[in-house]
C-alpha cells in the first residue's frame, strides 16, 4: 500500500521532462528574447533622454490659524449680542474646505491675470491639473505642490498661488466686515427711532441696552476691518524656492521596459512553439506519434540536417 502523499517516479519523470521542455523552448528561441528585450530598453532610454520632456515640482507651505475639523451650530435662540457677535467675525471652516478653496476656478484666474499665462495658452482647468493639495494628519498646515516642465515657473506659480489665496480670504473677509457693519449701523438707526418714539420706561431701557450693544459691535468690526483681526487667517509659513526634478525617472522608466520586454518576448516565444505544428526532428516524431523512427534521410548538402521526411514502423 503506497502512501498518497509520495511521489511516484513516473510523476517526477514526467516533471523533468516538461521542465526541459521549457528550457528548450527558450534556448530554441533565445535570440528572438535577447532582441526583443533589448529593443525595449533601447526605446525606453531613447524616450526618457531625447522625447520625455523634465517635470520639476515645488512646493508652498500656508498656515490655518483657527481652523476646526467640525462645523459646530447652535439651536438656542439668538439674542442681538449673538447676532452681533455671528456677523463680526469670520466664519469657521473646516482644513478640507480650504483645500477646495485653493484649486477653485476663481484662484485660478486670478493667478492667471496675475502671471499674464494666458498669453501661454493657460486655463483655470488646465493650471489646476498642475496643483496638488493636501493637509498632513493632525495640523493647520496647507502643502501646495506645483508641477511643471519650467522649475522657474512652477515657483513663481506656486508663490503667487499662495499671495492670490492669502488676499482672496483678506478681501472675502473684509467684504463680509463691510456688510456686518452696514447691517449694525442700519439696525442703530432704526434703535434709535423707536427710541425717540417709544414712551414706556421699560422699553427706553431695553432699547438703550440694544443700542449700547450696537455701538459696541460696530466699534469692533471697525477695529477688526482696520487691523485684520477677525477670525480666519492664512500665513506662507515656507515658500517655494527650490524645484526638484521628478519625471521622468530614466532609470526606472529603463528597468521597467527591461521586465517588460523580456515577459511579452518569453511568452511570444511560447505562442509561436505553440502553434508550430510541424515535425522537424526525429524526437519530434516519438514524441508526438510515439512510433520509433527507423531511418532519417539527410538533407542533400547539409551534415547535420534533416529533410523532414521519416520512415516508421507501425506498432504491433
Amino acid at each position: 500500500m503506497t502512501n498518497n502523499n509520495q511521489i511516484a517516479p513516473a510523476d517526477i519523470d514526467e516533471q523533468e521532462i516538461d521542465l526541459r521542455a521549457l528550457l528548450q523552448v527558450l534556448m530554441k528561441h533565445r535570440a528572438l528574447i535577447v532582441v526583443l528585450t533589448l529593443l525595449a530598453a533601447l526605446v525606453s532610454g531613447l524616450l526618457s533622454f531625447y522625447v520625455l520632456r523634465p517635470v520639476y515640482e515645488t512646493k508652498t507651505i500656508l498656515l490655518v490659524t483657527q481652523a476646526v475639523d467640525k462645523l459646530q451650530s447652535s439651536t438656542k435662540q439668538e439674542d442681538l449680542t449673538d447676532i452681533v457677535n455671528t456677523i463680526s467675525r469670520m466664519p469657521a471652516m473646516t482644513m478640507n474646505t480650504y483645500i477646495g478653496q485653493v484649486k477653485n476656478d476663481e484662484l485660478m484666474r486670478r493667478v492667471i491675470e496675475k502671471m499674464n499665462l494666458a498669453e501661454q495658452g493657460y486655463t483655470p482647468r488646465s493650471l489646476a491639473a498642475l496643483v496638488n493639495v493636501s493637509a498632513p494628519k493632525d495640523s493647520y498646515l496647507l502643502e501646495v505642490t506645483v508641477s511643471n516642465s519650467d522649475p522657474q515657473l512652477a515657483m513663481d506659480i506656486a508663490n503667487t498661488l499662495g499671495r492670490e489665496f492669502i488676499d482672496s480670504f483678506t478681501e472675502r473677509n473684509r467684504d463680509m466686515m463691510d456688510r456686518s457693519l452696514t447691517f449694525q449701523q442700519e439696525q442703530l438707526e432704526e434703535v434709535k427711532k423707536e427710541l425717540a418714539l417709544t414712551r414706556e420706561q421699560s422699553e427706553k431701557v431695553r432699547l438703550q441696552g440694544m443700542l449700547a450693544q450696537l455701538t459696541q459691535g460696530i466699534s469692533q468690526t471697525q477695529i477688526m476691518r482696520s487691523f485684520y483681526l477677525g477670525g480666519t487667517s492664512v500665513v506662507v509659513v515656507s515658500p517655494a524656492i527650490v524645484a526638484a526634478k521628478v519625471k521622468p525617472d530614466k532609470k526606472m522608466n529603463i528597468a521597467i521596459a527591461f521586465l517588460l520586454g523580456l515577459m511579452v518576448s518569453i511568452a511570444l516565444a511560447f505562442l509561436l512553439e505553440f502553434m508550430d505544428n510541424t515535425l522537424k526532428t526525429p524526437e519530434d516524431v516519438a514524441q508526438h506519434l510515439g512510433l520509433p523512427v527507423l531511418g532519417v534521410i539527410p538533407a542533400e548538402g547539409s551534415r547535420g540536417g534533416y529533410y523532414g521526411n521519416y520512415y516508421h514502423h507501425k506498432k504491433g
